[in-house]
């Protein structure tokens, strides 16, 4: 392979691991309604939302725990879309969020 063509995949290669970076660690809007709107529901339904990610693909993830169950919910930003909501009852002594 030719010392020119080496450089150009390199600096192919060193722009998508930059681009990469820059989505997978993209923080969430926190300013978008749709997610306000879920974070205060779950709050007054008594969860506690213990994280909110964006994914790779642009989506939400939160998780949220009560003090019996303990909740995943992906949306969809903008129009809010549910696409998960997996409810499941805590195991006890374990609402510390590290599973």
């Amino acid at each position: 392979m030719q010392p020119k063509t080496i450089l150009i995949l390199c600096a192919a290669l060193l722009a998508i691991g930059a681009f990469m970076f820059q989505v997978l660690t993209e923080e969430p809007d926190y300013n978008d309604p749709a997610l306000k709107q879920l974070i205060e529901q779950l709050e007054s339904e008594g969860y506690e939302v213990l994280s909110v990610e964006s994914t790779f693909l642009g989506r939400y993830r939160l998780e949220a725990h009560s003090d019996s169950m303990e909740r995943e919910i992906v949306i969809a930003p903008g129009a809010g879309t549910f696409l998960r909501d997996d409810t499941s009852p805590l195991i006890e002594g374990d609402n510390d969020g590290d599973d």
